[in-house]
């Protein structure tokens, strides 16, 4: 394997691509240390193949998810990921070139996505800068980043910014834009933010429609709050959802959690209110938590002495 990473850069893109899914399957089947991903990824030169960075960027959010919950791992991680990353996105920019490939396009609104995500400040505070100059702006709001940068800014919103974006919902008067404004106000990283948006949702302002995703947003950042606040109003939630889909909604709220005490949760109210029929969402949900807690267990320890000894 360090032979391979050694000569990494002279392989073909097709097949650096390989290696790099191979080294990564390889270490959540506990095969080979799931480390190896992070020696991998030192390797590959930031002019690399598109899809090779795009595959990396979503392999490295994906552990920064696992890390979740463990704070000082986490924020190594962080530091060392935006290192991996930083140089490729600086190759690429804000702003589209004249010559840009489809792929480059892509790549960039990735590392603009993941970069945000891994706590990278100056993507953080341009995607800020951005959104406050207004969606007329045209150079600072292109229309292939606007809804890239609306996200971010939501995501990371504090509460006078919640409440910015809470008002311009309100005053839209275009449905389309409007129902994506009300989905922006539950993806609030913030867990205050996540049950104002959820008190909200029960309200008539968002209409049937958005109410039920709304809370759906907010179960991508706080399963187990979205969860628990679902079964709490359960009545009312069941008059914005409709029959059909119920026993899928409640199991995709839980499904995200990375806590253990959600499987019960979430058995117990198959048991009651579920048919047995009607179970395969929640198995599904239920056998996506027991996975996520065995690579957290099995998996990361590799991760975070990895990140120990070779800093962040």
């Amino acid at each position: 394997f360090a032979a391979l990473g050694k000569e990494f850069a002279r392989l073909d893109p097709i097949d650096q691509l390989g290696v790099m899914n191979d080294t990564w399957a390889l270490g959540l089947a506990g095969l080979r240390p799931a480390s190896d991903y992070l020696d991998l990824a030192r390797q590959v030169p930031a002019d690399a193949d598109p899809a090779i960075w795009a595959d990396i960027a979503g392999s490295l959010s994906g552990i920064d998810s696992y890390l979740k919950g463990n704070d000082a791992a986490q924020k190594r991680f962080q530091a060392y990921a935006r290192g991996v990353l930083q140089p490729v996105f600086a190759k690429i920019g804000w702003n589209e070139k004249a010559g840009d490939s489809a792929p480059v396009q892509l790549l960039r609104t990735t590392l603009i996505g993941t970069l945000a995500g891994l706590e990278d400040e100056a993507v953080i505070a341009e995607a800020r800068r951005r959104f406050a100059a207004g969606p007329d702006d045209a150079s600072a709001m292109p229309p292939a980043l606007r809804s890239l940068i609306t996200g971010i800014v939501a995501n990371k919103a504090d509460a006078a910014t919640w409440d910015k974006l809470h008002a311009m919902a309100k005053a839209e008067k275009t449905p389309l834009i409007k129902n994506q404004l009300y989905g922006l106000l539950g993806i609030a990283e913030d867990k205050a933010l996540g049950q104002r948006a959820l008190q909200l949702a029960l309200t008539d302002e968002p209409g049937a429609t958005n109410s039920g995703g709304m809370i759906g947003a907010v179960a991508g950042q706080h399963p187990d709050m979205a969860f628990d606040f679902a079964v709490d109003h359960r009545a009312r939630i069941e008059t914005l959802i409709d029959a059909s889909s119920q026993a899928r909604y409640y199991p995709g709220l839980g499904g995200g959690s990375s806590d253990r005490a959600m499987i019960g949760k979430l058995r117990a109210f198959a048991e009651a209110h579920i048919p047995a029929s009607a179970r395969n969402a929640t198995e599904t949900s239920i056998a996506n938590i027991e996975y996520r807690l065995k690579v957290r267990e099995q998996r990361m320890p590799a991760i975070v002495a990895w990140l120990q000894k070779h800093g962040g």
